[in-house]
């Protein structure tokens, strides 16, 4: 006996689309390519009138009373009900975005001013006293918009994740590449090395930016500057052999060449 050769036929691959007719017949829909009931905004799974029809005489045979134009002007009445249910969702999808942008905003304004992060439920405070006083009808939006202390460190810990990926994107295009690095002192008596990057591209754009503010824990001889800046040069994929030379300031100038033979100096200024 030959064995058949044709394959399972799938819904999806029938063609099967919503007939226009299926609205008044049945007060159907179609939503996202699937139909939907306009009374009680069930959503049939197959594309197929025997299912939508199914579905009506089950559960809503009682509609058969509106006849003729009655019956259209019903279907018109839950179609625009449907609608009305869409556009609050979509309006209220919409304010969470703006709302969730807005904190960020502030995030990156405290952080950029170097301000306290508890200072978001302050500058909520004062947001909240504006909108009172001048659209009292927008106070709801503005009391959505999250500046707790907990909140604003997600924030800023988002932005600089985000920044750290932008750089190091943007590090895979250097041609060449310098690093200057800067050592201080904060005010639990850490010491931090911020490692600045400066590279140039092939199509010759100079870019520079703070990669790295790394803490010096322990000592802080020359090799551990040197460990803390090749750390910082793995993590942004940043070859040695690209690097045209550094630039440092608060330890002993050193000179060298690493295992690979590549020369790599440190000067002072």
């Amino acid at each position: 006996m030959e064995a058949s050769s044709s394959k399972k036929r799938r819904v999806a691959e029938e063609g099967r689309v919503f007939q226009e007719k299926w609205c008044e017949m049945y007060f159907f829909t179609c939503v996202n390519q699937k139909p939907v009931c306009l009374i009680c905004n069930e959503a049939v799974a197959v594309m197929k009138e025997f299912k939508v029809k199914r579905h009506y005489e089950s559960k809503h045979s009682k509609m058969d009373k509106y006849v003729g134009e009655a019956r259209a002007e019903k279907c018109a009445e839950l179609k625009g009900h449907l609608a009305n249910q869409q556009l609050f969702f979509v309006k209220r999808q919409k304010e969470n975005e703006l709302c969730t942008k807005a904190s960020y905003i502030v995030a990156e304004k405290i952080a950029s001013q170097s301000k306290a992060f508890s200072d978001g439920e302050f500058i909520k405070e004062c947001m909240e006293a504006v909108v009172q006083t001048i659209c009292p009808e927008k106070s709801r939006i503005f009391t959505q918009v999250s500046l707790s202390r907990s909140t604003i460190t997600r924030r800023v810990e988002d932005i600089a994740e985000n920044l750290a990926m932008s750089l190091k994107k943007t590090a895979g295009d250097f041609v060449f590449f310098s690093v200057a690095l800067d050592e201080s002192t904060d005010i639990t008596d850490t010491a931090q090395l911020a490692v600045f990057i400066r590279g140039v591209s092939a199509n010759f754009e100079v870019i520079e930016e703070l990669a790295r503010l790394f803490p010096m824990k322990g000592t802080t001889k020359g090799v551990d500057i040197f460990n803390a800046l090749n750390a910082v040069l793995n993590e942004f994929d940043l070859p040695l052999k690209k690097m045209s030379g550094a630039v440092t300031d608060g330890a002993p100038a050193m000179c060298g060449r690493l295992d690979n033979g590549v020369p790599i100096l440190f000067c002072f200024h």
